[in-house]
C-alpha cells in the first residue's frame, strides 16, 4: 500500500518551481531540494501522502514540543523555556555523526491553515540568550514546518520544509548527507511516531 501510495505520489506530485527531486519513495514521500535563498542556505522539502495517518495521530505526536526528542534521532534534547502568548521558546540541541552537537533557542507556533489543515512552525529566536555547553556550537539558522491536511481518500497529506544551517565547519559529505538521506530519515521517525 505505502509503494502504490509513493508511486501515485511521485507521478501527481510535480517539482515546486526552482526545486529539484532529491529522492521519491521514501515512506510516501518526496524529497526536494531548492534552490539557495538569499543567506546561501538551500532548502529542503519533502510532501507526502500518509495513508495510515490521522489528524488526530499526527496532533498527538507533534503537540508536545518537549516530545519531539523522542520522535527526532538528530532532536538530542527538546525543552520548553517559556511560552509567550501563541509562541513557544525552546531550547533544542541537535546531533549528528561525526561534528560537534548543535544549539538552538526557537520559537514554536501551531494553529490552523487554510483547507482545514494545520501548521507547527519554528524560526530562531533572535535576541534570546543562548548558552552553549562546552564543545557544542551555536546553529546559525533553522527555520521550518510540519503542515497536515485530510486527504480525500482518508489519511494524510504532509509538507514538510526545513531550512538549515548547523554553523560552524561542516564537511561537505555531511551537509549532502543530510539533506538526502537525513530529510529521510525525518520523514520516517515522523511517520512511524504518527501511526
Amino acid at each position: 500500500m505505502i509503494t502504490l501510495t509513493a508511486l501515485l505520489l511521485s507521478t501527481a506530485l510535480a517539482a515546486p518551481p526552482g526545486y529539484a527531486v532529491s529522492k521519491d519513495g521514501v515512506e510516501g514521500c518526496a524529497l526536494y531540494l531548492g534552490p539557495a535563498d538569499a543567506n546561501g542556505i538551500v532548502p529542503m522539502l519533502a510532501e507526502c501522502a500518509w495513508p495510515d495517518v490521522t489528524m488526530d495521530g499526527f496532533h498527538k505526536a507533534f503537540d508536545d514540543w518537549e516530545h519531539h526528542d523522542e520522535i527526532f534521532s538528530s532532536v538530542a534534547d527538546s525543552k520548553i523555556v517559556r511560552k509567550d502568548g501563541d509562541r513557544t521558546l525552546l531550547h533544542q540541541r541537535h546531533q549528528s555523526s561525526g561534528i560537534s552537537d548543535r544549539e538552538a533557542m526557537l520559537w514554536g507556533t501551531a494553529g490552523p491553515v487554510d483547507g482545514g489543515g494545520y501548521r507547527y512552525a519554528w524560526t530562531m529566536a533572535k535576541g534570546e540568550p543562548l548558552e552553549v555547553a562546552s564543545g557544542n556550537v551555536p546553529t546559525a539558522f533553522d527555520d521550518g514546518h510540519w503542515i497536515v491536511r485530510p486527504r480525500p481518500e482518508g489519511g494524510v497529506l504532509v509538507e514538510h520544509k526545513l531550512v538549515y544551517d548547523p554553523g560552524g565547519r561542516v564537511p561537505g559529505f555531511l551537509v549532502r548527507w543530510f539533506q538526502t538521506s537525513g530529510l529521510a530519515a525525518t520523514v520516517t521517525e515522523a511517520h512511524a511516531a504518527c501511526k
